[in-house]
């Protein structure tokens, strides 16, 4: 009864995490519309693992510039998120 409903629980989280990767992928791809040039993924289970993707075949960025690019990026973006988050709980 615990397990079937610990498993339960990962699948609800699972499915949405899912859900937002799905939106905030395509809310990038109409933000770069048809420039877009090239992609790159992380993801991770509960566990640990990681599991990534990326296409560096077009555009000025090439495959042993993707690390550093990708981590510039979310750098930038967990930033902005924590400023806006600190930003609320000031306001509060």
């Amino acid at each position: 009864m615990l397990e079937e409903l610990a498993a339960k629980q990962r699948k609800e989280v699972a499915d949405g995490v899912r859900r937002n990767l799905f939106k905030s992928c395509r809310k990038a791809l109409e933000e770069a519309g048809d420039g877009l040039a090239g992609y790159a993924l992380v993801t991770w289970t509960r566990d640990g693992d990681m599991h990534s993707a990326y296409d560096a075949r077009h555009g000025p960025i090439r495959d042993a510039l993707v690390p550093t690019l990708a981590g510039d990026a979310l750098n930038r973006h967990v930033a902005v998120n924590v400023s806006t988050w600190r930003q609320d709980k000031l306001n509060d």
